[in-house]
Protein backbone atom coordinates (compact mmCIF):
# COMPACT_ATOMS: atom_id res chain seq x y z
CA UNK A 1 0.00 0.00 0.00
CA UNK A 2 2.96 2.28 0.91
CA UNK A 3 4.50 1.46 -1.95
CA UNK A 4 1.55 2.38 -4.24
CA UNK A 5 1.16 6.18 -2.24
CA UNK A 6 4.38 6.09 -3.20
CA UNK A 7 4.65 5.62 -7.20
CA UNK A 8 1.33 7.95 -7.29
CA UNK A 9 2.92 10.56 -5.94
CA UNK A 10 6.56 10.01 -7.69
CA UNK A 11 3.81 10.05 -10.90
CA UNK A 12 1.65 13.44 -9.72
CA UNK A 13 5.07 15.08 -8.94
CA UNK A 14 6.33 14.16 -13.03
CA UNK A 15 3.01 14.99 -14.24
CA UNK A 16 2.81 18.31 -12.82
CA UNK A 17 6.52 19.19 -13.59
CA UNK A 18 5.50 18.15 -17.53
CA UNK A 19 2.20 20.29 -17.08
CA UNK A 20 4.45 22.86 -15.64
CA UNK A 21 7.46 23.17 -17.92
CA UNK A 22 7.49 26.67 -19.65
CA UNK A 23 10.73 28.77 -20.72
CA UNK A 24 12.52 31.29 -19.09
CA UNK A 25 15.96 33.36 -19.62
CA UNK A 26 18.13 34.24 -17.39
CA UNK A 27 18.66 38.26 -16.80
CA UNK A 28 20.34 40.69 -18.40
CA UNK A 29 24.21 41.15 -18.15
CA UNK A 30 24.46 38.23 -15.50
CA UNK A 31 26.15 35.02 -14.81
CA UNK A 32 23.92 32.56 -12.86
CA UNK A 33 25.56 29.71 -11.30
CA UNK A 34 22.92 26.28 -11.63
CA UNK A 35 23.11 24.51 -7.92
CA UNK A 36 22.12 21.33 -7.26
CA UNK A 37 19.61 22.29 -4.32
CA UNK A 38 17.08 25.00 -3.38
CA UNK A 39 19.87 27.00 -1.40
CA UNK A 40 22.82 28.67 -1.80
CA UNK A 41 24.57 26.20 0.47
CA UNK A 42 23.73 23.31 -2.58
CA UNK A 43 26.93 22.18 -4.73
CA UNK A 44 27.01 24.14 -7.79
CA UNK A 45 26.40 22.37 -11.46
CA UNK A 46 27.16 24.90 -13.62
CA UNK A 47 29.56 28.13 -12.27
CA UNK A 48 27.58 30.59 -14.11
CA UNK A 49 24.94 30.56 -17.16
CA UNK A 50 25.08 33.92 -19.16
CA UNK A 51 22.25 35.99 -19.35
CA UNK A 52 20.12 35.47 -21.86
CA UNK A 53 20.08 31.95 -21.85
CA UNK A 54 17.20 29.77 -23.04
CA UNK A 55 15.55 27.20 -19.94
CA UNK A 56 13.12 24.97 -19.73
CA UNK A 57 11.26 25.11 -16.30
CA UNK A 58 10.74 22.37 -14.44
CA UNK A 59 9.26 23.72 -10.93
CA UNK A 60 8.81 26.57 -9.45
CA UNK A 61 9.21 26.90 -5.34
CA UNK A 62 7.87 30.24 -3.93
CA UNK A 63 9.18 29.34 -0.10
CA UNK A 64 12.72 28.41 -1.09
CA UNK A 65 12.47 31.54 -3.78
CA UNK A 66 14.38 28.86 -6.26
CA UNK A 67 13.37 27.08 -9.21
CA UNK A 68 14.16 24.06 -11.23
CA UNK A 69 15.54 24.11 -14.85
CA UNK A 70 16.86 22.44 -17.20
CA UNK A 71 19.15 23.57 -20.11
CA UNK A 72 19.50 23.11 -23.43
CA UNK A 73 22.37 19.74 -23.07
CA UNK A 74 19.79 18.38 -20.49
CA UNK A 75 21.53 19.36 -17.33
CA UNK A 76 19.10 20.43 -14.23
CA UNK A 77 19.82 22.13 -11.28
CA UNK A 78 17.97 25.24 -9.19
CA UNK A 79 18.06 29.11 -9.97
CA UNK A 80 17.01 31.55 -7.47
CA UNK A 81 13.49 33.00 -9.06
CA UNK A 82 14.97 36.57 -9.47
CA UNK A 83 17.01 35.92 -11.88
CA UNK A 84 14.52 34.79 -14.13
CA UNK A 85 12.52 36.21 -16.56
CA UNK A 86 9.94 34.71 -18.68
CA UNK A 87 10.71 37.08 -21.66
CA UNK A 88 13.94 37.58 -23.63
CA UNK A 89 16.52 39.91 -22.90
CA UNK A 90 16.76 42.93 -24.29
CA UNK A 91 20.12 41.85 -26.23
CA UNK A 92 18.50 38.84 -27.52
CA UNK A 93 15.33 40.52 -28.68
CA UNK A 94 17.54 43.34 -30.53
CA UNK A 95 19.60 40.37 -31.81
CA UNK A 96 16.26 38.72 -33.26
CA UNK A 97 14.87 42.11 -34.18
CA UNK A 98 18.57 42.61 -36.57
CA UNK A 99 18.09 39.16 -37.79
CA UNK A 100 14.34 40.08 -38.46
CA UNK A 101 15.66 43.41 -40.08
CA UNK A 102 17.76 41.52 -42.24
CA UNK A 103 15.33 38.85 -43.76
CA UNK A 104 12.87 41.73 -44.43
CA UNK A 105 15.40 43.81 -46.07
CA UNK A 106 16.77 40.62 -48.24
CA UNK A 107 13.04 40.09 -49.03
CA UNK A 108 12.87 43.60 -49.81
CA UNK A 109 15.49 43.09 -52.68
CA UNK A 110 13.83 40.15 -53.66
CA UNK A 111 10.85 41.90 -54.06
CA UNK A 112 12.77 44.45 -55.87
CA UNK A 113 14.59 42.39 -58.30
CA UNK A 114 11.07 40.27 -58.93
CA UNK A 115 9.34 43.98 -59.76
CA UNK A 116 12.07 44.49 -62.09
CA UNK A 117 11.98 41.05 -63.79
CA UNK A 118 8.25 41.58 -63.99
CA UNK A 119 8.99 45.02 -65.56
CA UNK A 120 11.36 43.45 -67.74
CA UNK A 121 9.05 41.30 -69.02
CA UNK A 122 6.11 43.27 -69.26
CA UNK A 123 8.03 45.65 -71.56
CA UNK A 124 9.05 42.42 -73.42
CA UNK A 125 5.32 41.57 -73.76
CA UNK A 126 4.57 45.17 -74.73
CA UNK A 127 7.51 44.82 -77.36
CA UNK A 128 5.57 41.73 -78.87
CA UNK A 129 2.26 43.02 -78.74
CA UNK A 130 3.65 46.27 -81.02
CA UNK A 131 5.42 43.63 -83.49
CA UNK A 132 2.50 41.43 -83.17
CA UNK A 133 -0.13 44.72 -83.85
CA UNK A 134 2.41 45.69 -87.07
CA UNK A 135 2.61 42.03 -88.23
CA UNK A 136 -1.50 41.71 -87.89
CA UNK A 137 -1.63 45.07 -89.93
CA UNK A 138 0.97 43.64 -91.91
CA UNK A 139 -1.33 40.56 -92.64
CA UNK A 140 -4.16 42.24 -93.46
CA UNK A 141 -2.86 44.47 -96.27
CA UNK A 142 -1.65 41.03 -97.66
CA UNK A 143 -4.86 39.72 -97.35
CA UNK A 144 -6.90 42.76 -99.25
CA UNK A 145 -4.05 42.52 -102.08
CA UNK A 146 -4.23 38.55 -102.24
CA UNK A 147 -8.00 38.82 -102.24
CA UNK A 148 -7.44 41.77 -104.99
CA UNK A 149 -5.30 39.35 -106.78
CA UNK A 150 -7.72 36.56 -106.56
CA UNK A 151 -11.26 38.82 -107.28
CA UNK A 152 -8.88 39.73 -110.65
CA UNK A 153 -8.09 35.73 -111.20
CA UNK A 154 -11.43 35.15 -111.28
CA UNK A 155 -12.44 37.82 -113.54
CA UNK A 156 -9.24 36.23 -115.94
CA UNK A 157 -10.60 32.96 -115.69
CA UNK A 158 -14.20 34.25 -116.73
CA UNK A 159 -12.37 36.15 -119.31
CA UNK A 160 -10.25 33.21 -120.13
CA UNK A 161 -13.19 31.02 -120.46
CA UNK A 162 -15.52 33.43 -122.70
CA UNK A 163 -12.16 33.90 -125.26
CA UNK A 164 -11.89 30.01 -125.21
CA UNK A 165 -15.53 29.63 -126.25
CA UNK A 166 -15.08 31.92 -129.00
CA UNK A 167 -12.39 30.52 -130.22
CA UNK A 168 -13.95 27.55 -130.27
CA UNK A 169 -16.42 28.78 -131.90
CA UNK A 170 -14.03 30.61 -134.69
CA UNK A 171 -12.83 27.19 -135.36
CA UNK A 172 -15.99 25.70 -135.50
CA UNK A 173 -16.84 28.44 -138.33
CA UNK A 174 -13.10 28.05 -140.04
CA UNK A 175 -13.59 24.34 -140.23
CA UNK A 176 -17.27 24.96 -141.44
CA UNK A 177 -15.62 27.46 -144.24
CA UNK A 178 -12.91 24.96 -145.23
CA UNK A 179 -15.85 22.48 -145.90
CA UNK A 180 -17.64 24.54 -147.84
CA UNK A 181 -14.01 25.67 -149.96
CA UNK A 182 -13.46 22.22 -150.25
CA UNK A 183 -17.07 21.55 -151.88
CA UNK A 184 -16.76 24.37 -154.16
CA UNK A 185 -13.35 23.45 -155.31
CA UNK A 186 -14.52 20.21 -155.91
CA UNK A 187 -17.55 21.35 -157.79
CA UNK A 188 -15.14 23.64 -159.52
CA UNK A 189 -13.45 20.96 -160.61
CA UNK A 190 -16.10 18.91 -161.60
CA UNK A 191 -17.44 21.93 -163.92
CA UNK A 192 -14.06 22.01 -165.39
CA UNK A 193 -13.75 18.48 -166.27
CA UNK A 194 -17.14 18.58 -167.49
CA UNK A 195 -16.63 22.00 -169.87
CA UNK A 196 -12.71 19.90 -171.18
CA UNK A 197 -14.37 16.82 -171.36
CA UNK A 198 -17.41 18.78 -173.59
CA UNK A 199 -14.49 20.61 -175.43
CA UNK A 200 -12.68 17.29 -176.19
CA UNK A 201 -16.00 15.77 -177.57
CA UNK A 202 -17.22 18.70 -179.65
CA UNK A 203 -13.42 19.12 -181.00
CA UNK A 204 -13.52 15.16 -181.68
CA UNK A 205 -16.68 15.18 -183.12
CA UNK A 206 -16.13 18.53 -185.26
CA UNK A 207 -12.78 16.68 -186.56
CA UNK A 208 -14.84 13.98 -187.17
CA UNK A 209 -17.77 15.06 -189.67
CA UNK A 210 -14.22 17.54 -191.23
CA UNK A 211 -12.63 14.31 -191.64
CA UNK A 212 -15.59 12.66 -193.12
CA UNK A 213 -16.30 15.53 -195.44
CA UNK A 214 -12.92 15.28 -196.78
CA UNK A 215 -13.63 12.19 -197.35
CA UNK A 216 -16.97 12.29 -199.15
CA UNK A 217 -14.92 15.18 -200.98
CA UNK A 218 -12.17 12.99 -202.45
CA UNK A 219 -14.11 9.96 -202.67
CA UNK A 220 -16.82 12.13 -205.13
CA UNK A 221 -13.63 13.11 -206.90
CA UNK A 222 -12.33 10.09 -207.44
CA UNK A 223 -15.45 8.79 -209.12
Amino acid sequence: MRSLLIMGLLMASVGAQLSFAETVYIRDTLYVPLRGGQSSEHRILHKGIPSGTELELLEVNEETSFSQVRTASGMQGWIQNQYLVKTPIAKVRLAVAEEELANLKQQHEQMLATIKTMDNEAAITTSDTTNLTFENSQLKTELAEIKAIAADELFINARNAELISEQDASYLQINQMAEELDNLKNSSAQDWFLRGAGTIIIGLLFGFLISRRIYVNKASNWS
